[in-house]
């Protein structure tokens, strides 16, 4: 069992062994209109219980951040929380307690565009944040945008951001290719469902990236059900772990 600290008001969950000091901390960013917990169905339970008992997993602490989907209206917005986190967590001050020095990133949709940015703006980062950095993965990430977005536009300023070919999205596409040109970070592991229609699910609409896996991998669930692991056997689970080894 891990302690808890759950702070719904900042939309922040910090799962941490106490039993012994760990030096790897793995961070999850929800997506357009998520919930920094519920986003990941059962997940943040299984952590909290049981994470202790499972290789690999017991090796690093969790945190779920999440934000206001009416609140932000770029991609830097969300890139902000991943910094902000992340310069606290590694310098050991609250609510973190411990300098970690190894960094995992986890996305769902919106949120892989934030991480993205997060990863691209050097200028913003933390020092050595990159350095530190020990796996990306993306779950349903937009990487053509969303053939819904028109209808978010009209309720939400980063529905604009989410528009396929949009200025945005071009934007960070090139400003990610010019970034891989002089810095790096691990390969991205872009998992997309085969039954997601937020996002699009069929070959010829995917776009490669800079610095993502050459090779993607595809699950038979729907944008939401994605992350949304039924125990500890779920493909979820498994890509989870993949990115923590």
């Amino acid at each position: 069992m891990r302690r808890q600290i759950d702070r719904p008001k900042e939309c922040f969950a910090f799962f941490k062994r106490t039993d012994k000091k760990l030096n790897k901390l793995a961070m999850f960013i929800h997506g357009f209109r998520g919930n920094y917990l519920t986003t990941w169905g059962e997940l943040p339970e299984l952590l909290h219980w049981e994470a202790d008992k499972k290789q690999v997993f017991e090796d690093w602490d969790y945190v779920f951040l999440g934000y206001d989907t009416g609140a932000v209206k770029t991609y830097l917005d969300i890139a902000n929380l991943v910094w902000t986190h992340w310069n606290l967590a590694s310098k050991g001050s609250s609510p973190y307690d411990e300098q970690y020095q190894r960094l995992a990133l986890f996305g769902h949709s919106l949120g892989t565009l934030g991480l993205r940015q997060a990863l691209c703006a050097t200028s913003k980062q933390p020092k050595l944040m990159l350095q530190a950095l020990h796996s990306v993965t993306f779950f349903g990430t937009p990487i053509n945008g969303s053939p819904w977005a028109d209808a978010a536009e009209i309720v939400y300023d980063i529905g604009a951001a989410l528009v396929p070919s949009s200025p945005q999205l071009r934007m960070l596409k090139a400003w990610t290719e010019t970034a891989r040109a002089s810095t790096t970070w691990p390969d991205v592991t872009v998992v997309l469902g085969t039954d997601d229609k937020v996002v699009g699910y069929t070959n010829g609409e995917l776009v490669s990236w800079e610095g993502d896996d050459k090779i993607i991998s595809y699950t038979h669930f729907d944008h939401s059900e994605l992350v949304k692991p039924s125990g500890w056997s779920s493909g979820v689970i498994d890509y989870v772990r993949s990115g923590l080894k």
